[in-house]
């Protein structure tokens, strides 16, 4: 089988189209570096797929017309999971939206390219008569060379256009899963009225493209669903607001309970020095013994306890943590639990919305007060350390002897019976929603252990 289209040219114009894509996907993730596992992927790929486009251009068939662009979004996919290292999903919809910003510049550039040049027909995009020998000028050069720019031009404005949008996708699973149905919808469509396009030799004008009501269509929805969006995260962030005031308040609360079981503390403490005063006046060292030992000791020893076990909480720079951590804990204590917090360093910054790590800090917290409280040994311990670029919050308490973790993760268990338990189902929920955290549980013993592990660097 001969080749005869399979010139520079047709190499040229399809290792440009797939830079393209790729320089979008580039801009996508907002970051501008090179790294030299990234670059050679990119090139390999643009070498062999535009050999592989030049070759497909002598085989008008409107199958290998679909398949050669089709095949493009594995390729894409593979950049943004293996290379880019994101999880599947959001890698998903970085190929999706990657392919579509393409499509949609190719579409637009080169009709601009018709509009501005009239007497200037695309030998790459579509071909009217794939079968004639077309003369490649210089403007085909310009048009496809010039592709690149553009489109990253429209990519970066993009980026800054919807940033507000993409912090609302990252927050919401479900929008997600409704993004990924529309967006393959979406790409699916572009390829296939480009394929129909090349092999009917339809020319992609505004006045003659006939289609063009029904390629519309997919991006009509895609901006209803921007709008659907945008008015729920509105509702969302009201949400948030008045959940923020309540644990502010709740926190203002309880430091107005700290001042007064401080103010309590000062008048007992005057009491007892009037009492030691009268003990020591009249030399009753054996009745002040006896005093020290029953009253002022088990004081003491409460009071440091309670005290010391919360002072690290001061490292918790971010308001809505400290105040959960310390409503929590204060409540555990008053419930008669050995409750206490540690922090290694000190942290002002958590990259994940900070009210829904409060909400599976509360659920985890809540679960363990809950589950100690029954038993006859209670301690509970939180705590705050980094590792590496990690992020995490660790809960133990003492568990019943014999709990296995097959029970726990068992949807609507709880040591209070039926109809309760759903908070892991939500925590776990919560947890699948945020890209950069992972939960970690274990048994050793008698010892549960609940890990919240925050990365920073895969938060992108």
């Amino acid at each position: 089988m001969s080749f005869p289209n399979f010139n520079f040219f047709n190499v040229y114009s399809a290792g440009m189209f797939i830079l393209s894509v790729f320089g979008i996907a580039k801009i996508l993730t907002l970051d501008l570096k090179v790294h030299l596992k990234e670059s050679i992927y990119i090139i390999i790929v643009s070498l062999v797929g535009a050999v592989l486009g030049a070759l497909s251009r002598d085989l008008n068939y409107f199958f290998i017309q679909t398949l050669r662009d089709v095949l493009l979004l594995p390729f894409l996919l593979l950049y943004f999971y293996k290379i880019k290292r994101y999880y599947f999903k959001k890698a998903v919809i970085f190929m999706i939206v990657s392919s579509f910003i393409l499509a949609i510049c190719t579409q637009i550039f080169t009709i601009v390219f018709y509009y501005l040049f009239p007497e200037f027909d695309s030998v790459f995009i579509p071909t009217v008569n794939p079968y004639a020998n077309h003369r490649v000028t210089f403007l085909e050069m310009l048009h496809i060379t010039l592709l690149i720019p553009f489109s990253g031009l429209v990519t970066f404005a993009c980026t800054k256009v919807f940033k507000d949008f993409r912090l609302m996708m990252k927050r919401n699973n479900r929008f997600q899963n409704i993004f990924i149905i529309i967006g393959i919808v979406a790409i699916l469509n572009a390829i296939f009225l480009f394929s129909y396009m090349r092999y009917q030799g339809i020319r992609l004008t505004l006045s003659e493209l006939s289609l063009f009501p029904y390629d519309i269509l997919v991006p009509v929805i895609l901006l209803c669903f921007y709008f659907i969006v945008t008015f729920m995260d509105k509702k969302h962030k009201r949400l948030i607001q008045e959940e923020r005031d309540q644990a502010l308040q709740h926190y203002t609360h309880e430091l107005e309970q700290q001042q007064s079981a401080m103010r309590k503390f000062k008048h007992d403490y005057k009491n007892i020095l009037f009492s030691l005063d009268g003990f020591i006046k009249e030399k009753k060292w054996e009745e002040l013994e006896a005093f020290y030992e029953t009253h002022i000791k088990r004081a003491s020893t409460v009071i440091t306890n309670n005290d010391f076990a919360l002072e690290a909480l001061s490292k918790i720079r971010v308001n809505e943590i400290k105040s959960l951590l310390t409503a929590k804990l204060v409540m555990a204590q008053n419930k008669g639990i050995d409750a206490a917090f540690e922090a290694r360093e000190e942290v002002d910054y958590i990259p994940v919305d900070s009210v829904t790590l409060v909400r599976m800090l509360g659920i985890i917290l809540d679960n363990a007060i809950e589950a100690v409280v029954e038993l006859d040994e209670k301690k509970l311990r939180a705590a705050y350390y980094r590792d590496g670029t990690d992020m995490v919050f660790i809960v133990q308490n003492t568990c019943r002897p014999g709990l296995k973790l097959s029970e726990i993760e068992k949807p609507g268990f709880s040591t209070k019976g039926k109809g309760r338990g759903l908070g892991l189902v939500i925590l776990s929920e919560l947890v699948f929603s945020c890209s950069n955290v992972i939960r970690e549980t274990s048994v050793e013993g008698e010892v549960f252990t609940q890990k919240l592990i925050v990365n920073e660097i895969h938060n992108r």
